[in-house]
């Protein structure tokens, strides 16, 4: 058996070697594959030291071998081009190189949107996305889906929903199509809502057994009065496949829809998109009221643990572009994060609530900056958590961080330049994907109306100084107090000691 082997393997190496290819490397002394040199047989060739053949440096192209050609960079960034359709459905793209499309769909509406009659509707549009449709049953929506290998994803937040899809590039007919299908024509099967109000329940069991999400959906409601306080995760309320389309109908209109991708000609996404869309309603959006007031909400639960959240009015939201930016920087600068976390690129290790709060605080489980951003208004502030025995401590050292990086002179310019420079530098590692990129034109539109580009951002990023940082940190603490605390709450100090703290 063992002849009968090695024999085999002698000619199959001999007809190897009659290659004409491999020939005229071995003439020109260039590496050969070693199943393609004679040897007496195989054991013999395993036992072969002899000096390999030479072959010419990494640095020297090798004879024969086609080289692709070079890539060229375009001399511009691709432009954000916008059309609006008649009803007022803005399709917006971006030509970014690549084998792949993302596009996704973008409305102006969410649980800011929502009434106690109908609360959770926007977050069960969310899971009932890609089910059933007036022209598909879900078994099709997901063959189709796993035929032409595409990603389908649904969203929605306080203010907005999206459904997104990246595919390969000759795919963007029939993944706008999908999208279109389960946006406007949804079915809404009883037995399929009723499948996801149960996950969603479970959902919601989850979040009520992590103390550190619950904080700052708790603090929305302390926060705001109107749309912004309504809870976003669904709570129970008995919803019906009426109610739910009739959310659906009020709120998806032509101006607040916004067709977005990444990776595709924009006449292209035109002609297909605007069919599609072009019978939604032209319909303004209906008023939605909201107002900061700040205030207090506390909830006991069982545990050793004490979370707690302090916030503070983000005046203008994302529409007041300055002061946004400079938070973002204010929120970098800042920091933080899990007192395990720390040790390793990115995490933050060497900002202030690392260096100045978890590295000496040792009883402080974790602290951190949030930033939760909106049309006209937001909330930014610090969340921390602690074994609920050190509740005053906490808020005391908490307290003592915003107020330091208020004070005049506060922000070292290495500090500044590092803050910035983490900025900017997590703003472009995001926009590498196709996904982030359609999300940032789609989401953008839907705000300002246009696209601004990264080169905007970043600029403006550039500008800001050490006096704006410990300008906008005075203005944030002005506006009042917004608290919330979950867990082992007895230690927590009164609110009304907490605002004499600030003062």
């Amino acid at each position: 058996m063992l002849r009968k082997s090695l024999g085999n393997g002698a000619r199959i190496l001999n007809r190897a070697a009659a290659n004409p290819l491999l020939q005229q490397q071995t003439a020109r002394g260039l590496a050969v594959p070693a199943i393609t040199r004679k040897t007496k047989n195989m054991l013999a060739g395993m036992f072969d030291f002899s000096a390999p053949a030479k072959i010419p440096p990494m640095t020297e192209p090798m004879d024969g071998v086609a080289l692709p050609t070079e890539y060229t960079a375009p001399k511009a960034a691709p432009a954000t081009e916008i059309t609006t359709l008649a009803n007022g459905v803005r399709v917006a793209s971006e030509n970014t190189p690549g084998s792949s499309v993302t596009v996704g769909v973008y409305i102006d509406a969410g649980s800011v949107n929502e009434d106690p009659t109908n609360q959770g509707v926007s977050h069960l549009l969310e899971r009932m996305a890609f089910k059933t449709t007036l022209n598909r049953s879900h078994l099709r929506f997901t063959r189709e889906v796993e035929a032409i290998g595409a990603n389908l994803m649904a969203t929605a937040t306080r203010e907005q929903m999206s459904y997104t899809a990246d595919c390969l590039k000759g795919h963007p007919p029939a993944v706008v199509e999908l999208l279109a299908d389960t946006i406007i024509n949804p079915k809404l099967h009883e037995h399929e809502m009723q499948a996801e109000l149960g996950k969603m329940n479970g959902q919601l069991q989850a979040i009520l057994n992590n103390p550190g999400n619950l904080v700052l959906e708790v603090l929305h409601s302390a926060a705001f009065k109107g749309g912004l306080a309504n809870q976003f995760v669904w709570s129970g309320t008995p919803l019906t496949p009426s109610a739910a389309l009739d959310f659906a109908q009020k709120n998806i209109t032509g101006p607040r829809v916004v067709v977005a991708a990444s990776g595709c000609d924009h006449k292209d996404l035109l002609a297909i998109a605007e069919p599609l869309f072009s019978t939604l309603p032209k319909a303004a959006a209906p008023a939605v009221s909201t107002t900061y007031v700040g205030g207090d909400l506390r909830e006991w639960s069982a545990g050793s643990d004490v979370h707690i959240a302090l916030g503070f009015e983000m005046k203008g939201g994302w529409k007041n572009l300055k002061n946004a930016t400079t938070i973002s920087v204010l929120s970098t600068l800042m920091g933080g994060g899990g007192s395990f976390s720390a040790g390793g690129p990115g995490k933050g290790m060497y900002s202030r609530l690392y260096t100045r709060v978890l590295n000496r605080c040792n009883y402080m489980k974790s602290c951190s900056t949030f930033q939760s951003g909106y049309n006209d208004t937001g909330l930014f502030g610090l969340t921390a958590s602690a074994d609920g025995s050190k509740g005053e401590d906490m808020v005391k050292v908490m307290v003592a961080e915003l107020q330091a990086v208020a004070a005049k002179g506060a922000i070292s310019d290495i500090e500044l330049s590092r803050a910035k420079n983490a900025t900017i530098s997590s703003v472009l590692m995001n926009l590498e994907s196709k996904a982030i990129v359609t999300e940032d034109i789609g989401r953008q539109i839907l705000t300002y109306g246009v696209r601004k580009s990264p080169s905007e951002f970043i600029a403006d990023v550039k500008k800001v100084t050490a006096a704006d940082l410990q300008a906008c940190a005075t203005e944030l603490l002005k506006s009042p107090l917004s608290m919330s605390a979950i867990g082992n709450i007895a230690s927590v100090p009164a609110y009304d000691n907490v605002v004499k703290m600030l003062k």
